[in-house]
């Protein structure tokens, strides 16, 4: 199975996706806020990135940015529980940001594992050439 890196400020909501993945098989990682979520990538570059767009410091779309600048193939889910975030083109708003897909807190665990697998399944972009 795939090294999974949840960064999110709310520990129990990284326990919850923890539990959730790790029930499928995969090992995750937790990091407490972007940057110390982006050191951590940068130490074991796991297969997939889910990352809170709403913390304190560093928020989601640096943490998106900072990710892509390390790896162009990098997976990434972003996910937010603020309001505004329900409201918006969640696909669009994630896309524009750089994330391959965008969940909501309150997304059930089996979306959670379903947009996990679809990523870990497709095979990232190939690297433009130089």
């Amino acid at each position: 199975m795939a090294l999974i890196l949840v960064i999110d400020d709310d520990g129990f909501y990284r326990s919850v996706v923890r539990r959730i993945l790790e029930g499928e098989g995969h090992a995750v990682i937790e990091a407490e806020n972007g940057y110390e979520g982006l050191s951590i990538y940068q130490e074991y570059g796991p297969a997939l990135v889910i990352t809170d767009m709403d913390m304190p410091g560093l928020h989601g779309g640096e943490v998106i940015r900072g990710l892509r600048a390390l790896d162009q193939q990098v997976r990434i889910i972003a996910v937010s529980g603020i309001s505004s975030f329900y409201d918006a083109d969640l696909f669009h708003c994630g896309q524009e940001l750089g994330a391959d897909a965008v969940l909501r807190k309150l997304d059930s665990a089996q979306r959670i594992v379903a947009e996990a697998a679809r990523l870990l399944a497709d095979p990232p972009p190939a690297a433009e050439a130089a």
